[in-house]
């Protein structure tokens, strides 16, 4: 059954079932508890300053849908004090699409803090399977724009969640899920999120923390980490911590900022409590922080192990504080391969650490390119790195001669670094790239990178561009695989 709701002419004594005999206000529509396959469905053109409440659950072929009818602008709930849209119980199957909504940014005029309210905010300590957020738009709120939080011990809470066709600015936070008290990666389970943009965020762009099995892709996060105060907190645009077995692909990263702080302000993160996730096909550029950030805070409590990041690209991240294109901190037993990383105030990979060295990590058949006159290390360190494998990557800068700085000691020779951390097949030469200048990456026939690379026991199922990826045979170096299998 549907029913209407008109904030011109609707009238909360009427039966709500036809556009003629709409209900008035969101206050009407938060005190019903809807049925499966029920459709709550808001006047476009229309706006209500007020917040609204979702009651029932629909089923896995029967979703509640909260939704528009009409013609005209998107419905607007504009909250002011309060969350948008929120949950009151259990809210399994609630379909929410082509929304407008804001609360106020009145508690927090530059978004620089976490909480406050929110476009949609739904905490569940239950199962809540099935929710889907599609084709909203959510601006000026104090808190997240989305803000999905699960409860008690860890367990499977939000399942098979879908947040897709998005877009999120001036908020705290763009997308954000987490767990607690546990911080366990069982919170969610067999979420997407899919064709969101994020930008002018106080924070973090796109943050799904908690969970397993899951998929950040097609998304694109700009101009987030505008500020932060809380002291413990700094921003990346998009990325995971207590997460297992998730990807992040085909994204766009670009002018993120540190938020003031000094830290991160990067493209992309895996972090604490990162295990077998994978990042793959993004893009990262311009940031101040690192394009691809590999790490973990507490590496004894939250270890991230065995994540892999290939096919990517940076160019002129590490803008701020030291950053790299490829920065470890801390991790451990990661494989990092077949990216093409080029910097012009940055190295192109700096090991970091507050304790913990980062160690076991398989550094294979990347490109790693200074295009700066500048006297810029390749591979940085204050510590030894020995630990960590070096294989066939190539490395160039457009200043004559190769420097790195691994434990903290001055090379010049490629022969050096390799006896230092133990190297093998790698090249120094100009990689030659069609033209990176416009974002083509691909290797010229004459290009070094041509089968200079190490073959992987999993190489992953295509390039960067979409190339197929041979089973056997040479493998190229960087992102463009010039002999890939051809499509099928």
């Amino acid at each position: 059954m549907a029913f209407y709701v008109n904030p011109f002419a609707g009238d909360d004594s009427a039966e709500g079932t036809s556009p003629s005999a709409a209900w008035r206000t969101l206050a009407k529509v938060s005190g019903q508890e809807f049925e499966p396959g029920a459709q709550v469905l808001l006047l476009r053109g229309g706006t209500w300053n007020e917040g609204l409440r979702l009651r029932g659950c629909g089923t896995a072929d029967k979703p509640i849908l909260l939704g528009a009818y009409g013609e005209g602008p998107r419905p607007r709930i504009n909250a002011g004090p309060t969350h948008a849209i929120t949950g009151e119980g259990a809210i399994s199957g609630w379909r929410i699409s082509g929304l407008e909504l804001t609360s106020t940014n009145d508690l927090n005029p530059t978004h620089k803090i976490t909480g406050g309210t929110c476009g949609i905010y739904v905490e569940q300590e239950d199962l809540c399977e099935g929710l889907i957020i599609e084709d909203c738009l959510i601006h000026n709120t104090s808190g997240p724009g989305i803000f999905l939080k699960a409860t008690g011990k860890s367990k499977l809470v939000f399942k098979d969640t879908v947040i897709e066709h998005c877009e999120v600015y001036n908020a705290s936070c763009g997308i954000q899920f987490l767990g607690l008290p546990d911080y366990g990666t069982e919170y969610f389970g067999g979420f997407r999120v899919a064709h969101c943009v994020v930008h002018d965020i106080g924070g973090d762009g796109i943050v799904p923390f908690c969970g397993n099995n899951g998929v950040i892709e097609y998304c694109t996060a700009y101009r987030t980490g505008q500020g932060c105060d809380e002291k413990d907190h700094s921003p990346v645009a998009i990325w995971y911590a207590w997460a297992k077995s998730c990807v992040i692909q085909y994204c766009h990263a670009y002018d993120n900022r540190t938020g003031g702080r000094g830290a991160d302000g990067g493209g992309f993160d895996f972090d604490g409590g990162c295990v077998d996730c994978i990042l793959q096909y993004n893009y990262s550029h311009d940031n101040e922080g690192a394009g691809y950030l590999i790490c973990s805070w507490d590496a004894e409590k939250w270890p991230c192990t065995g994540c892999i990041c290939r096919y990517n690209v940076s160019v002129n991240d590490g803008l701020q504080n030291d950053y790299a294109s490829i920065h470890f901190w801390q991790n451990q037993d990661c494989t990092i391969h077949n990216n093409t990383c080029i910097t012009r105030s940055a190295s192109p990979v700096k090991f970091a650490t507050s304790g913990f060295s980062a160690r076991g990590n398989l550094i294979a058949n990347n490109v790693f390119l200074i295009d700066s006159p500048e006297d810029i290390p390749l591979v940085k360190s204050e510590f030894d790195i020995g630990e960590n494998q070096f294989r066939n990557n190539l490395y160039h800068r457009v200043r004559e001669g190769l420097y790195f700085t691994p434990d903290g000691k001055e090379i010049r020779t490629l022969d050096e670094f390799m006896k230092v951390v133990g190297g093998e097949g790698e090249i120094a030469g100009d990689p030659k790239l069609a033209d990176p200048a416009s974002g083509n990456f691909h290797l010229r026939p004459d290009s070094p990178c041509r089968g200079g690379g190490m073959r992987l026991p999993d190489m992953g199922p295509r390039d960067y561009y979409g190339t197929p990826l041979a089973e056997d045979g040479p493998v190229d170096i960087g992102c463009a695989a010039a002999r890939g299998a051809p499509p099928k």
